[in-house]
Order: structure tokens, then C-alpha cells, then sequence
């Protein structure tokens, strides 16, 4: 899919992944932004290689233990160089990648934040971002999804959805891959960037 506005500017996006680091999905999630003209900069943030996905706790405890939810401020840093060479850049973040990227939409010099099922995002909602921000929630988690998406819908600049799904539901390689949930998510996530993209073009 080739999004509108292509020839008038340079776009780069920052993947941020799961805890289980830079796995297949996120490669192939990679190549699907070269092959729609953007830069694609997906930062290692673990620093360890890629847990497999019957690793999960392990995974998760290596994240909590050694990075943290404050390495947000590394990628703000990241953001800030790349808006020095690129016309728009965007940010999309799966699960602790999504909470993430949410920490970095306070930063106006991103044009679009995307969080695929970032569940931490529950801890951080007096955040108020100052850049467009798209929000994708599965609802078959251990908390109340719609309450949280309810309160973060009503600040400015926030979209949110709701899929009768898994955690993970995007991932095809994953036991809790949804065909249509995940096609429905990709699409709103093409038509919030190509709004950006279109938006001062």
C-alpha cells in the first residue's frame, strides 16, 4: 500500500517491539514500511537477542529489570535527530513498544504516534500528548480495556479502538493472531498515517 503525499516529503518511522525483541513479526512489520517508501529505524531496546514467544516471563523480567519504561527518553532523543533530516516522523509500538511510544507523544515534534495493545499505557494516563495519537486495545485482558480507552479518548489529539481480541492479535505468528481483527487495526493504522502524511504536505 503506497500512502498519498509520497513524492512532496522524506518519512521515517521508529518500530518499537513486544519484550520479545526484534522476533520475525517485527522484521516483516519493517519490510512492509520499506516497501511503502519510509526510513524504518527499529532500535534494539532489550539489548538482548530476540526471546521466543513460550519465553514470555522470562522475556517480561529481563524488560522490567534491565530497560524499563524509561527508555522513552532515548527514544525521544531519537525522534529529535530524525526530525532534523526527515518532513514527517512517525513512532509505532507494540505492547511494552505501544506504552512506549505513548510516554513519547507528549513530544510535539512527532507526527503520529501509533500503540498496538500497550497494556502499562493504564499507568501513565495523566499524560497529554501534543502530537496525534492513535490507540488499538485488545479487550480480552486481565483489566477494564473500555474504561481506559474511554478516558484517553476524550484528550485532545487521541483516537482510540477496542478489538474482541487477544493481546498480540496482529501477529500472525502468534496463537493469538486475528485475521480480521488484525486487518481491521492495519487499516485505521494506513489511514491515520496517510491523514498525517497529507496534513501540510
Amino acid at each position: 500500500m503506497k500512502y498519498l503525499g509520497d513524492m512532496c516529503m522524506k518519512k521515517a518511522i521508529l518500530i518499537l517491539h513486544e519484550i520479545y525483541g526484534i522476533n520475525p513479526f517485527i522484521k516483516e512489520v519493517c519490510q512492509q514500511y520499506l516497501e511503502n517508501g519510509f526510513d524504518v529505524f527499529c532500535p534494539n531496546l532489550i539489548k538482548h537477542q530476540s526471546f521466543s514467544y513460550n519465553q514470555s516471563e522470562e522475556a517480561y523480567r529481563h524488560f522490567i529489570s534491565n530497560i524499563g519504561f524509561d527508555v522513552y527518553l532515548d527514544i525521544e532523543k531519537t525522534i529529535q535527530h530524525l526530525k532534523a533530516k526527515y518532513d514527517k516522523v512517525f513512532v509505532l509500538g507494540f505492547s511494552i513498544g505501544a506504552t512506549i511510544a505513548w510516554r513519547c507523544s507528549v513530544n510535539s515534534m512527532c507526527d503520529g504516534i501509533i500503540g498496538c495493545y500497550g497494556s502499562r499505557i493504564r499507568d501513565y494516563t495523566d499524560l497529554n500528548p501534543n502530537c496525534p495519537t492513535l490507540l488499538l486495545f485488545a479487550k480480552e485482558t486481565p483489566f477494564d480495556v473500555k474504561s481506559l480507552s474511554d478516558r484517553l479518548k476524550t484528550k485532545n489529539l487521541v483516537e482510540t479502538y477496542e478489538f474482541s481480541a487477544n493481546h498480540g492479535f496482529l501477529d500472525h505468528h502468534s496463537q493469538f493472531y486475528n485475521i480480521q481483527a488484525s486487518e481491521n487495526a492495519k487499516r485505521l493504522i494506513s489511514d491515520f498515517i496517510t491523514q498525517q502524511i497529507n496534513t501540510n504536505c
